[in-house]
């Protein structure tokens, strides 16, 4: 995993569209195996989220059973977990995963999202290994409660420009607003300046966005808050799972979240205020409790009723279940409830079930992607159960946080941090397959800033008298080299050896990867980007050691750049002429 910068204050194949799975834990049938159908949620006119609980009402567990059903003509379904799924026409078959088991008078759920494209109807025709579904004879589960509906998006670039838009970490100082000045007096800046607020630090929540969004607006940025509170600023894999069942600390964090959007509300004056929720905190909890909670947000437990108990939530305010779904929601809304003017995204990671990107290299291109897909939706499935659409404008992805170049690895093609342009094409694909389930648009935020030495692109002399841009040695606190900012932008770098193999590489045969002898180019992928539904990347260091775009206090520099000016040079040369936004 990755550590965030401290900056403050002081299983299936692909059928279609997107699924999800939730488990919820009715009472069992007794008697027999009955399978129940319900629906949880619902988007009218979208799709809706369903899911069949298996109980087990027999003295013996069960270790196999085969659930099928249909749908109407034109309505899809894809992405599950608890069950492998396959589709003949209109029916579906759900059996049991390889290794699992239902024990004597327990339940187990298989959850799906569906597509309407067929009317708003429920599966139909259930049958249980052959039989009725209600095969149990005994007394039903108890009636399953009138699903919550989620809000529709809001429509498409209310936050965001027409075209393709960068950002970057800004710490409001006078000497880093002094280097965006100079950025102006050379081209465009980027469109949002994003700053941390930390869980060590909830007094200074207020202030701290207040800062931001005042200093943002005057240079004509628009604040974007990460929001990296729950974990209580520790980057460990238990730190919000167990902080979010702590009422005390909800409490706190509630109060601070609370004071954050009013100050954020108060200074922008009516203008959008960002909000990147919990960076690395779904992630680490699926990777961590999923399986031991069926990958189902709902049955994981939270103290959701802390809000309400310190006044954050009143009588007027929904009352969110005490569970991780009900804390995703809540977290939401009270965003929105006292900074009206914000758009917000919870943060996903490549690495929640396992990092994929490198699957290609071992299972071929074909097969590669196909796992990059499936383990997308796997995520996506846990994504859905947590309910991170409620109230969202957009769904946010990292990367590492760190430019490998720290790594200092001679031969990159046998370490998963480097990616080639292969690679970074498998982390679209893969941010399209859960951005596109989820219906939002997709954020790239904390893209390392470091790009691959011996650059063919010329230097602006104001930057560097020399007309070039020196390489970064590998060695030196925040000159790492990283293929981030070389993929996006494009570049032709002279490179050889291992580097050479391993950059030069195209088994996918991107038609924009070129190598001529010991010259390699890379077109820029920021079109490919825009394909894929991301509206904005935010580049920044995740790292105290990362490299730095543009000054930052606290870090490396509170006046310059640590990558010799290199990001802010292409930056400005793509925001001369930036990609429209598809449709």
């Amino acid at each position: 995993m990755r550590r965030l910068r401290i900056v403050g204050t002081c299983g299936a194949a692909l059928l279609t569209v997107g699924l999800s799975l939730v488990v919820a834990l009715p009472s069992h049938a007794a008697g027999g195996l009955s399978a129940t159908y319900s629906r949880v949620q619902d988007w009218p006119g979208s799709y809706f989220q369903g899911q069949y609980v298996l109980a087990n009402g027999t003295s013996a567990a069960v270790t196999s059973w085969t659930l099928t059903f249909t749908l109407p003509a034109g309505d899809q379904l894809q992405n599950w977990w608890g069950a492998n799924v396959t589709q003949s026409g209109t029916r579906f078959t759900a059996t049991q995963q390889a290794g699992s088991s239902i024990p004597a008078g327990g339940s187990a759920t298989m959850g799906f999202l569906v597509t309407e494209g067929g009317g708003l109807a429920d599966p139909a025709n259930c049958t249980l290994n052959g039989g009725s579904c209600a095969a149990g004879g005994g007394p039903g589960p108890t009636p399953t409660p009138t699903p919550s509906k989620s809000p529709s998006p809001p429509p498409p670039g209310t936050w965001h420009p027409g075209y393709l838009a960068l950002g970057t970490v800004y710490t409001p100082y006078s000497s880093v607003d002094a280097y965006f000045q100079t950025m102006k007096s050379h081209g465009k800046i980027p469109s949002y300046g994003y700053q941390y607020l930390i869980g060590s630090d909830f007094s200074g929540w207020s202030n701290t966005a207040r800062t931001l969004v005042s200093h943002s607006r005057s240079l004509g940025m628009t604040p974007v808050l990460v929001e990296y509170g729950m974990n209580g600023n520790v980057d460990g894999a238990d730190a919000a799972y167990n902080n979010m069942r702590n009422a005390s600390w909800v409490a706190s964090y509630f109060k601070a979240l609370k004071a954050a959007a009013q100050a954020a509300s108060s200074a922008a004056a009516g203008t959008p205020v960002g909000w990147i929720v919990e960076p690395d905190m779904l992630g680490y909890i699926q990777q961590q409790h999923g399986s031991q909670y069926g990958n189902d947000a709902t049955r994981i437990p939270a103290a959701t009723s802390a809000a309400r108990t310190a006044g954050v939530l009143g009588t007027g305010d929904p009352t969110f279940a005490g569970t991780l779904k009900g804390l995703v929601e809540e977290i939401n809304y009270v965003i929105k409830k006292y900074d009206a003017g914000a758009f917000l995204g919870w943060q996903v990671n490549e690495w929640a079930v396992r990092n994929p990107l490198h699957d290609t290299d071992s299972m071929g291109i074909t097969a590669g992607r196909q796992s990059v897909v499936n383990i997308g939706n796997q995520v996506a499935g846990f994504l859905a159960s947590a309910d991170i659409r409620y109230h969202a404008d957009f769904v946010a992805f990292d990367q590492w946080g760190q430019d490998y170049g720290y790594l200092n690895d001679p031969n990159p093609a046998g370490d998963i941090r480097y990616l080639n342009a292969t690679h970074w094409n498998n982390y679209l694909l893969y941010v399209k397959t859960i951005r596109a389930w989820l219906n939002l648009p997709a954020v790239l935020w904390q893209l390392a800033v470091g790009h691959l030495n011996s650059t063919h692109t010329a230097s602006p002399t104001y930057w560097n008298s020399s007309g070039r841009f020196p390489d970064l040695n590998n060695s030196t606190t925040g000159r790492y080299e990283d293929s981030s900012s070389t993929y996006f932008f494009g570049d032709s770098f002279t490179s050889g050896g291992n580097n050479l193999a391993f950059y030069g590489a195209n088994p996918g045969a991107d038609p924009k990867v070129k190598v001529s002898g010991s010259t390699v180019t890379w077109g820029s992928h920021l079109p490919d980007a825009a394909a894929a539904g991301v509206v904005a990347i935010l580049f920044g260091a995740g790292t105290g050691t990362g490299d730095e775009g543009v000054p930052e206090v606290p870090g490396l520099t509170s006046t310059g750049t640590t990558d010799f000016n290199y990001w802010t040079t292409r930056a400005q040369q793509y925001l001369a002429h930036p990609v429209p936004l598809p449709g």
